[in-house]
């Protein structure tokens, strides 16, 4: 998993990252977000081979925020500009599970609670979050309540999130108008027009008349702008690099698809271990060996002198590496002891032998 840092950099919030084991940088995900610059969503900047920062807002970490204390209106406003950021991100196709919601690196402005949020573009990293449902709960969970008040409110908000059958970002921020209409001001009239009863009241003001009548378009032709302007701005650029969240998305983005799984129409590396000759492929990115059965790909029982995550297999550009994890009795390769945490190139042919334990690899 990437280390990350939060910090100040000319005024500005600076969130450095530093690559970890088999991670590395996605290229095409990284152009994106240097060339399409997003609101809410910092910039990355690569300084070097295995390190980035990301950058482009003023404010602090948002687990600060809610322990100096929130009232239902803040608590709401935050949330509101959160989901918002993450309406375009799904509606962008990004990968989700890239989006860092660890709230100790959620950016967030105390004077108006803008969030700004920022995407790890990597291969082969471990997610930063467990999902929008569980980062609504901690958001609920650390913050620190105004009064019983606040309280009551935050509590049946999160009995209503929690009671979704499936998660709607829509059907969350719709709750909130509804519970806080507020916090919206004059964009919350704006937001109503798929409501009939609150039509036309918002689009009969004398803002909206004079482009009528210059462009000679009629009343209703207006109405969808202050919504619909900003969809297509975000969208163009999501089929070009991104992968996406759905596979009618997925479609447009061969050169990602052949990136991230190279091995799709071939067959894979195997692991056959000796003395049970079990054979077992190595279909992920990374593959891990030991006898704790709910952290690996290949459980090796009935030996405890395999530590619980002995080693790892990575798979990269069409070779796979080894690394030991530390273990207690090492990993060898063809009788030759591997340090710790440092990467070996596999040959088909090889032994390998986690302690006494010997496995036949087979490339393809």
């Amino acid at each position: 998993m990437a280390k990350l840092r939060f910090s100040e950099k000319n005024g500005e919030v600076c969130i450095h990252c530093k690559f970890m084991g088999s991670e590395m940088l996605n290229e095409a995900e990284y152009n994106y977000f240097i060339d399409n610059r997003i609101k809410g969503w910092l910039v990355p900047r690569s300084t070097a081979a295995d390190k980035l920062e990301f950058t482009g807002a003023r404010g602090i970490p948002l687990m600060h925020l809610l322990k100096s204390g929130v009232d239902t209106k803040k608590y709401f406003r935050i949330v509101s500009n959160l989901l918002d950021i993450l309406e375009v991100a799904e509606n962008c196709g990004f990968n989700m599970q890239n989006i860092v919601l660890d709230l100790d690196f959620v950016t967030v402005s105390p004077e108006n609670c803008d969030i700004h949020l920022f995407y790890l573009p990597l291969w082969y990293n471990e997610s930063f979050n467990d999902g929008i449902v569980n980062c609504l709960r901690k958001i609920s969970t650390y913050a620190k309540y105004a009064d019983q008040n606040t309280y009551a409110n935050i509590d049946s908000f999160m009995n209503y999130v929690i009671g979704m059958r499936v998660f709607s970002i829509y059907q969350t921020k719709e709750y909130i108008r509804e519970t806080c209409p507020e916090i919206f001001g004059q964009s919350y009239d704006h937001r109503q027009f798929s409501r009939p009863a609150q039509q036309e009241q918002p689009v009969r003001t004398p803002r909206v008349i004079p482009p009528v009548q210059q462009s000679g378009d009629t009343h209703q032709f207006n109405i969808p702008k202050p919504v619909k302007a900003p969809v297509p701005a975000v969208q163009k650029p999501e089929p070009k690099v991104l992968p996406s969240i759905n596979e009618e998305k997925r479609q447009p983005l061969p050169e990602l698809i052949k990136q991230e799984r190279p091995h799709v129409e071939v067959r894979y590396p195997t692991l056959t271990r000796r003395s049970t000759g079990v054979t077992v492929n190595i279909s992920k990115p990374v593959f891990r060996i030991g006898k704790e059965r709910d952290r690996v790909d290949f459980c090796v029982t009935e030996n405890r002198t395999v530590s619980r995550v002995h080693a790892t297999i990575y798979t990269r550009d069409g070779s796979c590496f080894i690394e030991d994890n530390n273990s207690t009795n090492k990993t060898y390769i063809n009788g030759t002891p591997l340090l710790p945490e440092r990467e070996i190139k596999l040959k088909s042919g090889d032994v390998l032998t986690l302690s006494n334990e010997e496995f036949d690899f087979t490339d393809v």
